[in-house]
């Protein structure tokens, strides 16, 4: 689950046993948060204060909450752009990588032909490593099944 905001909102209209259930799911492994913002920010053209503070909300209201479900991940598959801003953002908040999606096609394509969708982030101030987050990009566009197979579409109209 990615905004806490709306996990929130559901979370409220549940009973008891649906949250130990939620709970269960959490401590099995099989349930998760990612980035655990309140929302996932418009990286583009947001002030560095108010990506640090949607943070800072959600992450409070999962200690509060939830204190078994601090994410571990960052989670950006639709911001408007992508603020390397984020990367450091997560970095302080404790999360160990980050899942992007949203760059444009040539970089995907660059980074795609030189087998580097998988890189460690790292702050353009930063000479010695220490804000590297290791970061995944979504190699395709889109979120349908026809454009996560990768480059063999036909794979996916076989199931």
């Amino acid at each position: 689950y990615a905004e806490v905001s709306f996990f929130k909102l559901w979370w409220e209209e549940q009973g008891e046993e649906v949250r130990e259930g939620v709970r269960r799911l959490l401590k099995e492994g099989r349930f998760e948060f990612l980035q655990g913002g309140w929302v996932q920010a418009d990286e583009a053209n947001t002030h560095y204060f108010a990506l640090f503070n949607q943070m800072l909300d959600g992450h409070d209201w999962l200690k509060a909450n939830l204190p078994e479900a601090m994410p571990k991940s960052g989670w950006a598959i639709d911001p408007f752009g992508l603020s390397p801003t984020m990367g450091y953002v997560n970095k302080l908040f404790g999360l160990t990588g980050m899942h992007i999606d949203r760059v444009h096609y040539r970089v995907k394509t660059h980074l795609a032909k030189n087998k580097s969708i998988e890189f460690l982030w790292r702050q353009s101030w930063d000479g010695t490593g220490e804000t590297d987050i290791l970061t995944h990009m979504n190699p395709f566009s889109g979120y349908a099944t026809q454009n996560t197979c990768g480059p063999e579409k036909s794979a996916c109209k076989k199931f």
